[in-house]
């Protein structure tokens, strides 16, 4: 019975398919361009070359601060081929609105600010796709991954006093002296004695780890994201519920509820994480049902902040925590990291809280999972 559920397993897996969805993000450019004998007319060169020669320019500075921003792996990646970027910038930049405009005719030059929008998703695609490949990012070609990436928001936070533990020492001593007198043929010794104590005081400070419960986000909306950046690479994903499902229906125990509530810290001895018990169960699930189609597993957790509005432009910023791993699950070693994100910031902007939140989500993900297999 298990082998035929195995076998129905592999079939899922020819049929999978997902719908990749693009991200957007804005920079803004400004650029400056002498008009030589130009003049200005409306407010623009007479030129339309120039005006064209200016938005280019000014694209080409809305990019740079795109770049500028990137990870240390993006980073590296891109600049090994920049100037194939650079010639293929309309690529990735979709679309642009110009802010302010400055014809001169005195000063003989034209100034130009944008707002571009440029396509995240199709950015990072294309450059996890053309950085030089390695070994191991050509064994993930046609290769199944596990995905267990728990997006959650902090609940309650309790913060323990610091205990202190303090240590005196004292020590005394005896001092005596001697006075002699005379009086008309007669002497006399007094002896006058003293007692000194000094205390010497010293300890230490105890402080327990903060305990954080937090609310679970949706697994699916993380397991897409993770999705729209491995599927183009040529991998398979295959979400932890479906493992599940298939467990059970093989005979095994459901596992899914326990994980999530260690994750949210409700119970376990690991401060909100997986066991590493629970751990190696998943590990001996993904290579009893995948019989060597499951070889890896991406494990992690992205934690959001409640956002915060920016005094300056009214607009709000969220802020995410991203821990995720990469390991290869082998029948006979388990599963070995290969590759890890974080813990690292991601931050992004949006017009409500709940977009903020949701566009930081989307950038962590987008990015963390272009990082791991960047560090391959």
């Amino acid at each position: 019975m298990k082998k035929y559920y195995i076998h129905i397993l592999s079939t899922l897996f020819i049929l999978f398919s997902v719908n990749v969805s693009s991200q957007n993000v804005t920079e803004k450019g400004v650029a400056s361009i002498v008009l030589d004998r130009a003049t200005c007319r409306d407010g623009k060169p007479a030129d339309r070359n120039k005006q064209i020669e200016a938005v280019e320019k000014a694209k080409k500075s809305a990019w740079e601060k795109y770049t500028s921003n990137l990870s240390s792996d993006k980073s590296s990646a891109y600049y090994a081929l920049e100037e194939k970027y650079l010639s293929e910038l309309d690529k990735y930049i979709t679309d642009y609105v110009i802010l302010t405009a400055n014809c001169s005719k005195t000063d003989r030059n034209y100034t130009i600010s944008i707002r571009a929008t440029i396509n995240d998703t199709k950015f990072t695609n294309a450059l996890t796709a053309k950085s030089k490949s390695s070994v191991a990012q050509k064994n993930l070609q046609g290769q199944a991954v596990v995905v267990l990436v728990v997006p959650r928001k902090t609940q309650e936070a309790t913060i323990f006093d610091a205990r202190v533990t303090k240590q005196s020492m004292s020590k005394k001593g005896l001092s005596a002296d001697e006075i002699v007198s005379s009086d008309e043929g007669s002497v006399s010794v007094t002896e006058i004695s003293s007692e000194t104590q000094s205390l010497t005081v010293g300890g230490s400070t105890k402080q327990q780890a903060t305990k954080r419960v937090y609310d679970i986000g949706d697994l699916n909306a993380a397991y897409t994201q993770i999705t729209n950046v491995l599927v183009p690479l040529g991998m398979r994903t295959f979400d932890i519920a479906r493992l599940e499902s298939q467990a059970v229906r093989a005979g095994y125990d459901p596992f899914l509820k326990e994980v999530l509530d260690q994750f949210s810290g409700k119970i376990g001895d690991y401060g909100a994480n997986i066991s590493p018990q629970k751990r190696n169960e998943i590990v001996n699930l993904i290579s009893d049902l995948g019989k060597g189609r499951l070889n890896y597993f991406i494990l992690g957790t992205v934690d959001s902040s409640v956002a915060r509005q920016d005094p300056d432009t009214g607009s709000y910023i969220s802020d995410v925590l991203v821990n995720i791993q990469l390991f290869t699950i082998d029948d006979f070693f388990g599963a070995e990291s290969i590759a890890a994100v974080g813990p690292e910031m991601k931050s992004a902007f949006g017009l409500t809280d709940a977009a903020a939140e949701n566009a930081a989500l989307k950038k962590a993900f987008n990015e963390a999972t272009s990082s791991l297999i960047l560090k391959l």
